[in-house]
């Protein structure tokens, strides 16, 4: 730790920075990082972005083995080694809104930690510290590591990249004699080859590490001379490790980086960089993913310094430490500023180590100017880099878990609606059975976007959470016999499309009122509304086997299936009458009697006989797989009649078979099969009158 009298040294103006010192500062910078980066890191922001949701479900790919160079996507492809490691990262730490971002956070942390190392071993430790402190407090920076997205690796990359260059290569004009160290060519190897497997700006930072080496090369330096060995040795390991996804790009050229780069060149280059550039120090970002709209990336101040430690490297160039931070600054130059809808601060990292390194470098010219050789004014000078500081944490505190929390295009963009929903059903758990409304659960189909139920469930932080799944507009799941549940309806005008008669049921619940959107959660208990609708059933709505039972005498509900499944009855006080191509709502009321097999369908035929349909409609409204013993389910199902039915009386029939192999279920009396449906009740339809088909 340093010593008392080193600081008291410091401030009476003996001396700069030590690296001592200089180890403490940023150790406190981190600690600052990590808090700015890891506070409410579940609910900020409160979901997934669209983009974020698509490289999660490839997460979910690679985990099932499907690994590639690249994906296929509306952007024309994804590196796929992002993904990669994050199936490796979430293995460990569980998935969620916290398991998904947390890769993210350690590589802007170890990111801040490789920029003062490499601001240190070029210049000197306050350039080191000041752009950690700059990068630290950068909200930008914040945002990306809190995002699920390769975007957050470029930083890393950048510089570790730059860091190995330094390390590996002579970056100091005196002749040395220093021995190669065969790990730092290795890792530059490494880097730049791994590089290309996760972001299209890798290629960007291949070609500035390339003609830096170039520039070694040009100017003759000594040094150099010594290593080319070595600095053959990292290129063709780059070249090794790049191969596959070369020949990939050359087999698949419509998914690789090179194609996805040259189309965002196709016009307003010179516009599309000013804006860029602009967007540093004056009008940022205006996508909320990214920015606070309209917030620039540093503030006009340190955008000052920045310029002057630009300009410092422009006249120093003669010297490769300067050099090497000006090469990797213009060669990534592009990949920054020539993009889609610029400024676009989620490609600002290619080029964020540097700009603190010129941040550092501006400031430590301004201190080593010769009036603050004096003590007061070097107090002056330590005193405002601290006031900066608190200026910019303070400003990024507020921007950040204000503005930007509380601004309302943020919420949509990362479904932030469905966000609040997890965040509610991660507060109280599934011991309260919950059931999720969502109509595309049936669909066995491979569907290109998640729907709202399977969104939510990747923004909740519990690795298990029990619960049902319905189609809440033609059915309503009583859970446990009708005992305490939540409903979840993901779209608050969800409700409007539910059926009449399950509203009315739902009206005896209350809605959660707290930090929900409304109408989205309501706790219902209709245990005895239950009891007392089943009872009355057994008297109102009588029933008949099939005529080829042979048994014509109605019975009474409840009436078991095979399968476990049981009959409770259905609504007597419906609509009768109908006119041909109306629909017929059957309302039925099923029990669930232990272990539920996974495929049943319902099937709802309106018969002109006994074997001669004029309506179907099969149909399972419930997620099967999850019901669960005294389960009640109600199922609303509208059977069109056709638009040729004759006036008549037809009856309703219900009954059940497993989807798989087409085989009915039983209806069973004393455990013994009596058929393997049960009637109804009779309708009429009606005849047309001349105003029915003029108005058809």
């Amino acid at each position: 730790m340093t010593s008392k009298s080193t600081w008291i040294n410091f401030f009476k103006g003996h001396a700069l920075m030590t690296s001592r010192m200089s180890y403490v500062l940023v150790i406190y910078l981190l600690l600052l990082a990590a808090l700015l980066r890891t506070y409410d890191l579940a609910n900020l922001p409160l979901g997934f972005s669209e983009d974020e949701i698509v490289n999660i479900r490839l997460v979910h790919n690679v985990r099932q083995g499907d690994i590639f160079v690249f994906y296929p996507s509306e952007d024309g492809g994804r590196e796929g080694a992002y993904h990669v490691f994050i199936a490796f990262v979430t293995s460990f730490v569980g998935e969620g809104t916290i398991g998904f971002r947390i890769a993210s956070v350690w590589l802007s942390l170890i990111s801040i930690a490789i920029i003062y190392t490499l601001g240190n071993h070029l210049f000197n430790p306050i350039v080191g510290v000041l752009a950690a402190g700059l990068v630290t407090v950068n909200m930008s920076s914040i945002l990306l590591a809190r995002a699920v997205s390769s975007d957050a690796t470029v930083i890393f990359l950048v510089s570790a990249i730059m860091l190995a260059l330094a390390r590996s290569l002579p970056v100091y004009r005196r002749t040395r004699v220093v021995t190669s160290n065969i790990g730092s060519f290795a890792a530059l190897g490494a880097l730049l080859g791994i590089g290309v497997y996760l972001h299209p700006s890798s290629l960007f930072i291949i070609l500035g590490a390339m003609a830096y080496i170039a520039h070694l090369l040009y100017i003759r330096n000594i040094l150099f001379r010594e290593r080319r060995s070595y600095t053959g040795f990292a290129i063709l390991l780059m070249i090794i490790i790049c191969m596959p996804y070369l020949i990939s790009s050359i087999n698949l050229p419509q998914y690789a980086a090179v194609q996805r780069i040259l189309s965002q060149y196709d016009d307003g280059i010179l516009r599309s960089a000013a804006d860029g550039l602009l967007g540093i120090f004056a009008r940022g970002d205006l996508d909320p993913r990214h920015n606070l709209p309209g917030r620039p990336l540093v503030d006009a101040f340190s955008g000052l310094l920045m310029i002057v430690g630009f300009i410092i490297c422009v006249l120093r160039r003669h010297r490769p430490r300067f050099m090497l931070v000006l090469i990797m600054f213009v060669m990534a130059l592009p990949a920054a500023l020539l993009v889609e809808n610029s400024p676009n601060f989620a490609r600002m990292p290619v080029i964020m180590p540097q700009l603190a390194i010129f941040f550092g470098m501006g400031f430590y010219s301004l201190i080593r100017a010769p009036v603050f050789a004096d003590v007061i004014f070097r107090r002056m000078a330590v005193a405002g880099v601290l006031i900066l500081l608190a200026i910019k944490v303070v400003w990024t505190w507020t921007d950040l878990f204000a503005g930007w929390r509380d601004d309302e295009a943020v919420m949509p963009l990362v479904n932030g609606e469905l966000g609040q929903i997890a965040h509610y059903l991660d507060v109280v758990g599934d011991e309260t059975p919950t059931v999720f409304c969502y109509s595309a659960w049936a669909n066995s189909e491979p569907k290109p976007d998640l729907g709202d139920g399977d969104k939510t469930r990747l923004m909740m932080n519990r690795s298990q959470f029990a619960y049902h799944e319905a189609d809440c507009r033609q059915s309503l799941l009583l859970t446990n016999g009708g005992e305490k549940q939540r409903i979840v309806f993901f779209d608050e005008a969800a409700l409007d499309y539910v059926h009449p008669y399950l509203q009315e049921w739902l009206s005896h619940g209350q809605w959660v009122a707290g930090n929900l959107p409304r109408d989205t959660i309501v706790e219902l208990d209709t245990a005895q509304l239950l009891a007392d609708r089943a009872g009355a059933l057994t008297t109102t709505a009588p029933l008949s086997y099939a005529p080829e039972v042979g048994l014509l005498e109605p019975i009474a509900p409840p009436i078991r299936f095979g399968g476990n499944l049981t009959l409770l009855g259905y609504e007597p006080d419906v609509k009768r009458e109908f006119l041909p191509g109306e629909s017929v709502d059957v309302i039925t009321y099923w029990r669930v009697e232990g272990e539920f097999l996974p495929d049943i369908i319902l099937k709802n035929h309106i018969l002109a006989d006994p074997v001669t349909p004029i309506g179907i409609r099969d149909v399972m409204s419930i997620n099967p797989l999850m019901l669960r013993e005294r389960d009640v389910f109600i199922q609303v199902t509208p059977v069109q009649l056709r638009e040729n039915t004759l006036p008549g009386k037809y009856t309703v029939s219900v009954g059940a078979y497993r989807e798989s192999d087409q085989v009915r279920l039983p209806v069973l009396k004393d455990d013994q099969p009596h058929g393997d449906r049960i009637f109804l009740y009779d309708i009429e339809v009606l005849p047309l009158t001349d105003t029915d088909e003029s108005g058809g």
